[in-house]
């Protein structure tokens, strides 16, 4: 009983692990019928772990080097499917998160950060700054299975936060560094700052 239910629940789940990077809510396990009695003996028999209110990973998932910032970002939106989540998205990774997410500069986020289309008043820390109208499709990629703001936006983002010099400068090497944005690009978002004086900036 304990193996047919354990199998059970873990193929029931499978179009959700697998595109979440052995993640699920307790909000999609329900669309995909589990009960919360199964998702119970998921955990016990060592199926499964709960992360957070909602949030579980199947045991054996690869190391997420995110996690936390994953399981803000479902917590969010429990109830929406992968594919929503990174075509059709409501909430995006920005800000440090963004940068962090692409791998640019050495920026830390302290909580996870989010741009959504609405006010959500989670019971978590996290910062969201709310956009009604979304964010044009340029203005997000898809990194690390996150619907994240693009470089460009996210260095352009980080001025408007009044980011320090060195950091901005140092987000925009590694940027150029990697093709993902052009200096002419990274100065069109940079607004009275000079690129040429931020990445001398990240020298010093």
């Amino acid at each position: 009983m304990q193996q047919r239910t354990r199998l059970n629940v873990a193929s029931r789940l499978r179009h959700l692990t697998e595109a979440q990077n052995g993640y699920f809510t307790r909000a999609q396990a329900h669309d995909a019928g589990v009960a919360d009695f199964e998702l119970e003996r998921a955990v016990d028999y060592d199926q499964a772990v709960r992360l957070d209110t909602g949030v579980y990973r199947l045991v054996g998932a690869p190391v997420d080097l995110h996690e936390q910032l994953r399981v803000a970002w479902l917590r969010l939106t429990p109830a929406a499917s992968p594919l929503d989540r990174i075509h059709r998205p409501t909430v995006w990774v920005a800000h440090h998160s963004a940068a962090i997410v692409h791998g640019y500069g050495d920026f830390i986020a302290d909580r996870p950060e989010f741009i959504a289309t609405r006010r959500i008043q989670p019971r978590f820390d996290v910062k969201i700054a709310v956009r009604r109208h979304g964010l044009d499709r340029t203005d997000w990629v898809v990194r690390a299975g996150f619907a994240v703001t693009s470089p460009v936006r996210t260095f352009g983002d980080l001025v408007a936060r009044h980011s320090d010099g060195g950091h901005l400068g140092r987000y925009a090497h590694d940027a150029m560094a990697a093709g993902a944005a052009t200096a002419d690009e990274l100065q069109a978002v940079a607004g009275r700052l000079e690129l040429r004086a931020l990445l001398a900036m990240a020298e010093k």
